[in-house]
């Protein structure tokens, strides 16, 4: 929800812990100049206190605070729908980076160029992959970074060094959080309960589970 629509003494939905709780706002806690407000909040069914960002608060089912919460982002997805993913057109530059296999997770680079990204560029692939669990095969993180980036820009109109760039910043990250992962924990990653969901879905013949 925004700022405007909490109402001190109002009850809300709040997620606490791994639940989605009812929650009374009790007051606005003390912050900043120009921070983003927080509330001190009481759940109903055990008393906790809790503290939550606007963000955090949703309308109670049913409610006009529901209703016009529903219709605000109806409008958003409206919008973000009419403008849609772009055609490149942004600078590619230059540079390039010399790019080697990245072992356990790209054996082969292949001759073409590889274009080096910017830093910003580079935080953003860097995100994208911290997402996805170390263990996972590198096409997974390889769809995610394609899925991410189509969201914005048309990923077939991005220069194909460009893309390789990208690609190849992806596997990269995802080899050095597989080291740093062996590193602390002493063995290869462990697959997620999420994989390991997935592979008996397959198994039973359910297909892999949506991400």
């Amino acid at each position: 929800m925004r700022q405007n629509d909490i109402t001190i003494g109002g009850t809300y939905r709040c997620h606490v812990s791994s639940r989605i709780a009812t929650v009374t706002v009790l007051r606005m806690l003390p912050g900043r100049a120009g921070a983003r407000a927080r509330y001190l909040c009481e759940t109903h069914d055990t008393r906790r206190e809790v503290k939550a960002t606007a963000a955090r608060l949703r309308p109670m089912p049913g409610t006009a605070d529901h209703a016009r919460e529903a219709a605000r982002k109806a409008a958003a997805a409206a919008v973000a729908a009419s403008r849609g993913p772009r055609p490149f057109s942004g600078p590619t530059g230059t540079d390039t980076v010399e790019a080697v296999p990245v072992p356990g997770i790209l054996e082969r680079v292949g001759p073409s160029p590889v274009l080096r990204l910017s830093e910003a560029n580079r935080d953003t692939i860097r995100r994208i992959v911290d997402r996805v669990h170390v263990a996972e095969a590198f096409p997974v993180v390889a769809r995610a970074v394609r899925r991410r980036i189509a969201e914005m820009v048309i990923f077939r109109t991005i220069p194909r060094a460009l893309r390789r760039g990208i690609l190849y910043e992806a596997a990269d990250r995802h080899g050095a959080g597989r080291r740093m992962y062996r590193a602390a924990m002493g063995h290869a990653p462990l697959p997620s309960e999420r994989m390991v969901a997935e592979a008996v879905g397959i198994a039973c013949g359910l297909g892999p589970m949506p991400r």
